[in-house]
């Protein structure tokens, strides 16, 4: 026994020991000289590098490890129109391909890049291959390069839905759906083995909003007229990247040793060429953007919307109470709410909105829409001051559903049988492990309708429309950003920035205040704890989750909060 607690101990020494060297290493780090930027480098953006509206602060292992963690969108576009104005950054130059982020965000990249290119300072691409969303950054370069036999397509954006109807069936598992709104589609994959024709009908006229849009910021970048570009899409589509250089959607074919020598030109050193990382970049900017005491703070709901607490996500309970703090602290004059989130739970939706009209009572409160902000992420914006949405931004959809899984032939193929012992008739209504009888069905669908009508005079007041209005654009109808301003579900087009400076407008702060980000007092050994008990490995796996996996695990998610919810029918990703 001596001897196992002598292991014991001498394993907890041990761990102890490597924390507390690990911790050394990092302040160590974290005190090194302050970064030296020569005059005239390159900012370099590997857009591949993840990007987030909340971003991630590395945990311990991630920083032992030299793991890449998601950047904050509003850091990386403020570090971009600071290089506009700072006399070392000579120019910028972007590599990689984008992967995990929206329309939307890359459309605020966009144009803080355009901040760099104001300034009168060369920005220079080159990427392997090129596909939608690598375009959109190619065509602002005032010099884009690709490698031999690499692929130029711009040939339209494509949305594919899994249907699971029939694989359901064949294994034993019924789903039981209600919902109000013909166009509240999130149900569909597992009720039909095909697009309806009304689901059919929004997503192309979504898809061709957003792409319309990318295509229009393109020919305006590229100097082209959106007819022309049109017609080369038309005639190309997918082409290799010699037949895009000859039709003047690129400035050369490159090897990469030849592009380091034309970067040598543009940025000489004494090595190589003169350049700093936006990682480095971000890191050698001062922290505060000036002094003044008129503060504007933004809160990030960014994820699926879920009851309780919680750091991932948008945990209804943890949401509301960051406005409730925020609307009890004297110190803060205006509220932004970043919304990037495909709904979830009414319940903890309505949570939020509640503490939105607290807060909107005595401080002015403005949405920020990012990627999606659509059903219970449109739920928790719809009574703020003003609402600020991409053209490309997805929103609407407006509707309820709920979706309730019926294991027992599964189970019974299997030999495993379930008996319930209740003490009354609805007792075990959210069993996954018996069909629900028509009474449960219709108490459901009571819920459903209720929350539906509900969500109705929400929208209606918040955004002073006619209820009826309302419901003749509601029904679970997705809509891009720029239809949403069309029928007025939001005011105008802009990005974190921009919905901030109308905050302390309203506020009257004028342009004399400056924006508070979550988490920006916290100290380091705060964050190092908290990065302790962090569960990133699980994280990481749900990344790599396969369709069967994400359809499983939608079961207890879906059954949950009386099995009813607010969330968008589907995700578009961009490639």
């Amino acid at each position: 026994m001596k001897k196992f607690l002598g292991r014991v101990f001498a394993s907890a020494a041990g761990l102890i020991l490597l924390l507390c060297v690990s911790l050394l290493a990092l302040v160590a780090a974290s005190s090194e000289a302050p970064l030296k930027i020569e005059d005239g480098s390159l900012l370099v953006v590997d857009l591949s590098a993840p990007v987030s509206d909340r971003g991630t602060e590395p945990g311990i292992m991630d920083r032992i490890q030299g793991s890449q963690t998601p950047l904050q969108l509003h850091q990386v576009t403020s570090a971009l129109k600071h290089a506009a104005d700072d006399k070392r950054i000579g120019g910028i130059f972007m590599h990689g391909s984008p992967t995990g982020i929206g329309w939307a965000s890359i459309r605020e990249m966009r144009e803080a890049i355009q901040a760099i290119k104001d300034a009168g300072k060369p920005v220079l691409s080159w990427f392997p291959s090129l596909t939608e969303s690598t375009v959109a950054f190619a065509s602002m370069s005032d010099s884009s390069w690709s490698a031999p036999f690499g692929s130029f397509t711009l040939d339209g954006l494509s949305a594919e839905v899994m249907y699971y109807k029939d694989f359901l069936e064949k294994i034993g598992v019924e789903i039981q759906v209600t919902r109000v709104g013909k166009y509240k589609s999130a149900v569909e994959p597992f009720m039909l083995d095909r697009m309806s024709q009304a689901n059919r009908e929004q997503m192309e006229l979504l898809i061709g909003d957003v792409f319309e849009v990318s295509v229009e910021d393109s020919a305006e970048s590229f100097g082209l007229s959106l007819q022309d570009l049109r017609a080369k899409i038309t005639n190309y589509g997918a082409m290799r990247t010699e037949e895009a250089a000859e039709a003047g959607l690129l400035d050369g074919i490159l090897y990469w040793d030849e592009v380091l020598e034309k970067l040598e030109v543009v940025a000489p050193a004494k090595e190589g060429f003169a350049q700093v990382s936006l990682q480095e970049y971000l890191n050698d900017l001062p922290e505060d953007e000036g002094e003044s005491e008129n503060i504007v703070a933004v809160v990030f709901a960014e994820g699926e919307i879920y009851d309780g607490s919680g750091a991932d996500g948008v945990a209804g309970d943890s949401v509301a109470q960051e406005l409730r703090d925020l609307r009890l602290d004297e110190e803060i004059d205006a509220v932004v709410l970043r919304v990037n989130s495909p709904g979830g739970s009414a319940t903890a939706s309505e949570t939020i909105l509640r503490e939105m009209e607290l807060l909107k009572a005595e401080k002015p409160v403005v949405v920020s829409m990012g990627d999606v902000a659509a059903s219970g992420g449109y739920w928790i914006s719809c009574k703020a001051n003003k609402i600020f949405v991409q053209p490309n931004t997805i929103t609407g959809s407006i509707g309820v559903f709920g979706m309730l899984p019926n294991c027992k032939e599964l189970l019974g193929e299997v030999g495993i049988q379930v008996e319930t012992v209740r003490t009354g008739p609805f007792a075990d209504m959210q069993s996954l492990y018996r069909p629900k009888t028509k009474g449960e069905l219709d108490v459901i669908q009571s819920f459903v309708d209720d929350i539906y009508e509900g969500f109705l005079d929400r929208v209606a007041e918040g955004r002073k429309m006619e209820r009826d209005r309302v419901h003749e654009i509601a029904q679970g109808r997705v809509w891009s950003g720029k239809k949403a301003i069309e029928l007025g579900l939001a005011d105008s087009f802009g990005g974190l920035q921009e919905a901030a400076s109308a905050a302390a407008e309203l506020a009257d702060l004028g342009d004399n205040f400056k924006l508070q980000l979550p988490g920006e007092d916290s100290e380091f050994f705060d964050s190092f704890l908290a990065s302790l008990l962090e569960d990133s490995d699980s994280e990481k796996l749900t990344k790599i989750a396969t369709p069967l996996t994400t359809l499983f695990d939608s079961f207890p998610r879906f059954s949950a909060s009386n099995g009813v919810y607010a969330r968008i029918p589907w995700e578009i990703k961009v490639r």
